[in-house]
């Protein structure tokens, strides 16, 4: 399925963000959902900055907590009150309040902060109120951070991470799942030729038990 090119047109010249909201879920209706909707995924990329693969849904868009920069893979989990930060105030100037670095304060002409891209991989499951902060740069694939989690570092694939600040607490398989997980690349299929091999990729997990 290929991007509808008019409305994505047509939500562009919207400035109204309510208007813009109610788009959105018509643009969804017409396209499976939010979670296979090739134009909102153009959208967000274009308009927003931000990457959602195939097959993932929930507060991956949600402008407010997500920046610019920020990358979903295929298939993730996000909850709806996420928040994502690429960066922190500045400690080492005589204030670390915005005005030396945010136009929108009114001094400086340009965003004076770096802002690290942050990638999340595939099959991600991040849980409600997790925060995500500037030092973390990669969410591996398969990778579930728990509820009110505030994550520091990169979390490794396949992990089970939660608490303040997010510890490791166990991978989701064994080694050798993990390994023909990563081989059958499953986060490639769209949705009809998944459900076809579903059965297949439960076997996966289901031999090793």
């Amino acid at each position: 399925m290929s991007p509808n090119e008019l409305l994505i047109t047509l939500y562009k010249k919207i400035s109204n963000n309510r208007i813009r909201k109610y788009m959105q879920i018509w643009i969804a209706k017409k396209e499976r959902g939010f979670p296979y909707s090739i134009s909102l995924r153009k959208i967000y990329s274009e308009l927003y900055g931000i990457q959602i693969g195939y097959g993932s849904y929930g507060g991956c868009f949600n402008t407010r907590n997500i920046p610019k920069g920020v990358s979903f893979g295929n298939y993730c989990s996000i909850a709806k009150n996420v928040k994502i930060f690429r960066a922190n105030h500045p400690a080492n100037t005589f204030t670390s309040h915005p005005i030396l670095y945010n136009p929108e304060m009114g001094f400086v002409k340009k965003d004076k902060l770096n802002r690290p891209p942050l990638i999340v991989g595939n099959d991600v499951w991040i849980g409600a109120n997790v925060v995500i902060l500037p030092n973390v740069k990669v969410i591996g694939n398969g990778a579930i951070i728990g509820a009110g989690s505030i994550v520091s570092k990169d979390v490794e694939p396949y992990t089970v991470m939660a608490g303040n600040p997010a510890k490791f607490l166990k991978k989701r398989f064994s080694d050798s799942v993990i390994e023909k997980l990563e081989k059958s690349r499953w986060w490639d299929l769209e949705f009809d030729d998944l459900i076809k091999r579903i059965d297949e990729f439960n076997r996966m997990i289901d031999e090793s038990n």
